[in-house]
Order: structure tokens, then sequence, then C-alpha cells
């Protein structure tokens, strides 16, 4: 994916919490909001944000869309494509039950895993959820447990800001509000 950042016109309608920003993929078909600091690259089918400059200490958040046919979305188990992300490079301690949130057309799915890093032998965390709307989105966030709390309200932020589907004619000037 590419990424290029806009400079907004003085009457824009975007709007986000202080301290903010609005991350907006493919022309709003996904939104959602991430702190303003936050280093934003792309990556192969992919937005990648970290909490600092990539490294070993910073935290990594992914956003993935995938264009499924409308007609097969609302087929698919939310639940199972979720199980069915996770991979097997982590060996969890502990894993959380899936939680589930539900706005509009807007269904998410995600769970939190616990790990001990092989290669750092230091306890991290794995969040990851699926969300359907349109299309399908994986969202998934890794970082070290000593630094959970802050970086926790940054997920919660960003799943209850995600917006599917609300296309941007002009992402300078943002949505029309009527």
């Amino acid at each position: 994916m590419d990424i290029e950042k806009l400079k907004l016109k003085d009457n824009h309608t975007w709007k986000s919490k202080p301290g903010y920003s609005i991350c907006v993929i493919d022309r709003g078909l996904v939104r959602f909001d991430y702190p303003g600091t936050w280093v934003v690259e792309p990556g192969a089918g992919a937005v990648h944000l970290f909490d600092r400059p990539p490294s070993v200490e910073s935290c990594d958040l992914g956003v993935s869309i995938f264009r499924v046919p409308a007609e097969h979305v609302r087929e698919l188990s939310l639940d199972d494509m979720l199980g069915n992300t996770l991979g097997h490079d982590r060996k969890p301690y502990q894993q959380s039950e899936i939680r589930h949130i539900a706005r509009g057309d807007l269904e998410i799915a995600w769970l939190e895993q616990r790990y001990i890093d092989a290669e750092y032998k230091r306890y991290a965390r794995f969040r990851v959820a699926l969300a359907r709307g349109p299309v399908l989105c994986l969202i998934s966030m890794n970082y070290w447990s000593n630094r959970a709390a802050g970086l926790e309200r940054v997920w919660e932020e960003v799943l209850r800001t995600l917006v599917f589907g609300e296309r941007i004619a002009d992402p300078t000037a943002g949505p029309v509000v009527q």
C-alpha cells in the first residue's frame, strides 16, 4: 500500500480526539484514529503504525484489507477466521476469550495472546482483530507487556473509531457533513 500525507483544507470536516490523527485507507474504505506522533509506513498489502521509529522496542500496529465478494463475507464465521489468523510463531501461555463489538453493519471479533518472546526472553502481548463490513480488515498489535497500559488505550481507540465504506471524494476536505 502507498501512503500519502495531505495538507488539509482550512474548512475540513475531519474530527478526532486531541493528539490523534486519522488513517484513511483506499479513500475511506477503512478509517480509524491513531496517536498523531506515531510513525506510519507502508508494507506489502498493509499499513504499519509504530509508536516510535521501528525497532525491537516499538509497538507495531498493522492493518490489512481483504476484498472478499460481498455474498461470501456474511457466510464466513468471524470467530473461525480470527482463529485461523493466529499462526504458530507464538506459544501463548494465556489467550483471552474472543470479544465481540457490533456497530451498525460493522462486526469486530478480537482476542489477546500473552507469550514470552523466544528471541528476547521477554513477556509480550499480541492483539488481533478481524472486522467485517463491506470488506474484511485484519488489525494486529505487538508490544512488550511492560508497556501494556498505554498501548491498550490506543487499541481501544482504533477499534472505537473504526469505520468502513464511507467514501471520501476529497480527502483534504473530509467526509461530507449534512
